[in-house]
């Protein structure tokens, strides 16, 4: 065997091992820009060998067609910015650049062995499972339940989007639950989804605790291979909420204390400047600028919102129209495999981010985790996607 073909066998390996890597990052670095290097100097520059073959992949499919137009406009919007810079407008070109060799990798990957792929998910959730239980042990060893909010073990910003990224490893780990015929992954699965609840109960996520109760849920009664599991996970879940009211009512407390914050103001002063630039918004390379109560914000607060802002009405109608095909490509797999885990996903998401997530096209951070990444195994799981659930129920 030649030195090439020795290369050429590793490679696959050393990929799968970067995109594990980048995946569980969130919880081993200790700051975002840390986790945006391991990316792009990582995970990128082993990517750039699997991005043509990845691209001409899910070229045929529709979805990805609408993932480029929506890449598109919101791009060409950063000319029509009032501060434009072309500086900005590269960055976010760059992060576009990314985002496709993200979905070009995943479908390589998925392509080259889907049941090593799943298995490198499956560590993955249970690596954010002690990631999640890590956190709860290391905050409440020098805080009272009465204290600050929880903060997170890893590189993101805040307690929310750790709240965020844990409620898609919870439907990933349900998803694999229902699958598998292992009563030890099971159990892991289950114990790493305790942590993920626990953890955004204590971190006071509202939105994202009631949207993973929502998910949840969902996705059990939707399991069409196990039925005789849907009222026991339905029940636990249900007994869990009340466990941590019952024992843990501090957060709960806190929270409803915080009202609705200052979210609303936001939202109002956002919704204002998009009434002044309605149809075609203000750009992708403008910085929202409004304020709430005493301080100021450059965020909406709301994804949706976010999109008209830069992007105006007919930014929305290409999200809109993206994000619609993403649900109807997940709901279509779901009904011909019985694997719901994806379009539950979407759910989560949609619901995170009516009070969350910045622009969609932006540095590895949540918002990674809730679209991109379902959005591109919805891509590669294309022609995989039977035999790799099959392969899985038959273990």
């Amino acid at each position: 065997m030649t030195l090439t073909d020795k290369i050429k066998l590793a490679f696959p390996y050393v990929l799968l091992v970067a995109y594990g890597l980048f995946t569980c990052g969130y919880f081993f670095l200790s700051d975002y820009a840390d986790h945006y290097r391991l990316y792009s100097r990582f995970v990128f520059i082993f990517g750039i060998f699997a991005f043509l073959p990845g691209l001409r992949g899910v070229w045929p499919q529709p979805l990805f067609k609408l993932v480029l137009l929506y890449m598109a406009y919101l791009l060409l919007s950063g000319f029509w910015a009032q501060d434009f810079e072309w500086f900005r407008l590269g960055q976010k070109t760059s992060i576009s650049g990314y985002l496709l060799n993200f979905i070009a990798i995943t479908w390589v990957l998925v392509q080259w062995n889907p049941r090593l792929f799943e298995n490198m998910l499956r560590l993955s959730v249970l690596v954010a499972g002690i990631a999640a239980t890590l956190s709860i042990i290391v905050f409440y060893q020098s805080n009272e339940l009465s204290g600050p909010r929880m903060t997170g073990v890893g590189s993101l910003t805040n307690v929310n989007e750790f709240s965020n990224v844990y409620g898609v490893f919870a439907l990933l780990g349900l998803g694999f639950a229902l699958r598998t015929q292992s009563t030890t992954l099971r159990l892991g699965m289950a114990g790493a989804i305790l942590a993920f609840i626990t953890f955004a109960w204590f971190g006071q996520s509202r939105t994202a605790f009631v949207t993973m109760l929502f998910s949840l849920p969902i996705l059990l009664g939707l399991n069409l291979k196990r039925r005789r599991l849907v009222p026991l996970g339905i029940a636990s879940l249900i007994a869990l909420g009340g466990v941590l009211l019952l024992m843990f009512p501090e957060p709960i407390a806190e929270a409803l204390e915080r009202g609705a914050g200052l979210r609303p103001g936001i939202w109002a002063g956002v919704w204002q400047q998009i009434s002044t630039l309605p149809l075609t918004g203000h750009g992708l390379t403008s910085t929202l600028s409004v304020t709430s109560g005493k301080e100021h914000f450059e965020t909406a607060h709301n994804a949706y919102l976010q999109v008209l802002w830069h992007g105006g009405v007919i930014g929305l109608l290409v999200f809109g129209l993206l994000f619609a095909g993403a649900f109807r490509t997940a709901w279509i797999r779901g009904c011909d495999t019985g694997d719901y885990t994806i379009f539950c996903i979407f759910l989560f998401t949609a619901g995170i981010m009516l009070t969350g997530v910045d622009t969609l096209i932006e540095r590895p951070r949540d918002q990674w985790l809730l679209f991109w990444q379902p959005l591109a195994l919805l891509l590669a799981y294309g022609s995989h996607w039977t035999r790799t659930t099959t392969e899985l129920e038959s273990r």
